[in-house]
C-alpha cells in the first residue's frame, strides 16, 4: 500500500506521537492527527488519507460514529480503517468491523503488528 497521508484519530496526545512515530518511521508519509471523531470528520473533508487509524474511545464523536459516518460516503466506501483501540472483547471487535472497520488492532499494540496489517492492505 503506498501510504502518503494518514490520519490518526486519538484523545490520547501520547498515543497520536507513537503511532505517528510507528508510521511516519516506517512508511515517510505525512501524519495528520484529529482528537476525536468531529476533528476527524474536518480533516477528512480538507483531504481524504489514504488510511485512518482510529481510536473507539474519545469525546464528542467516539470512533464506531466516526467510522459509520465516514462509511455513508459513496466516496469513502474504500478508505481503510484501522481501529486501533483499548476494547477487545468478541462483541467489541465485531462492532468495529460491523460499523465498517477494515482491520481490528488492540492497545497495547506493536508497530510491526500494525505494519503487518497495513501491508495486507495493500496486497
Amino acid at each position: 500500500m503506498q501510504l502518503e497521508d494518514v490520519l490518526i484519530v486519538d484523545d490520547s496526545k501520547t498515543m497520536r506521537m507513537l503511532v505517528s512515530f510507528a508510521l511516519g518511521k516506517y512508511w515517510g508519509c505525512q501524519i495528520r492527527e484529529a482528537a476525536n471523531g468531529v476533528e476527524a470528520l474536518e480533516r477528512v473533508s480538507e483531504r481524504v488519507p489514504d488510511l485512518m487509524v482510529v481510536d473507539i474511545n474519545m469525546p464528542e464523536m467516539n470512533g464506531l460514529e466516526l467510522i459509520r459516518t465516514i462509511r455513508k460516503d459513496p466516496d469513502k466506501k474504500d478508505l481503510p480503517i484501522v481501529v486501533l483501540t483499548t476494547e477487545g472483547s468478541d462483541e467489541d471487535i465485531r462492532k468495529g468491523m460491523l460499523a465498517g472497520a477494515t482491520e481490528y488492532l488492540v492497545k497495547p499494540f506493536q508497530p510491526q503488528k500494525l505494519h503487518s496489517i497495513i501491508d495486507r492492505l495493500g496486497d
